[in-house]
């Protein structure tokens, strides 16, 4: 074999060699890509269900407080209206001598 043929037969491996070690390249480029969005979408859905997890819990929370708060209202409100009514005699006779003194 001449020195002109084993320069081509060498230009012709080192370009089989190149498309080879591109398309090896571009594989594993693929496979970089795939587990990335596999990885991100795992993180998406985990970041998803802590979110719902996160409202779920201030959910529940602000229910309880609501209804702590509705109770001490309704308790709040029957004291009023007891003491309200204790006094409903004295409106009465007040009311009574402002009419019938101012009529």
């Amino acid at each position: 074999m001449s020195m002109l043929e084993e320069i081509k037969a060498a230009e012709k491996a080192a370009d089989e060699a190149k498309k080879q070690a591109q398309t090896e390249a571009r594989a594993i480029a693929r496979e970089a890509q795939a587990k990335a969005r596999a990885e991100a979408d795992a993180l998406i859905a985990q970041a998803r269900r802590e979110a719902q997890e996160t409202v779920a819990t201030a959910e529940a929370e602000a229910r309880a407080k609501a209804q702590t708060l509705i109770t001490d209202s309704k308790a709040q409100d029957a004291e009023m209206a007891a003491q309200a009514r204790t006094k409903v005699g004295e409106a009465v006779k007040y009311i009574m001598e402002k009419v019938v003194i101012e009529c």
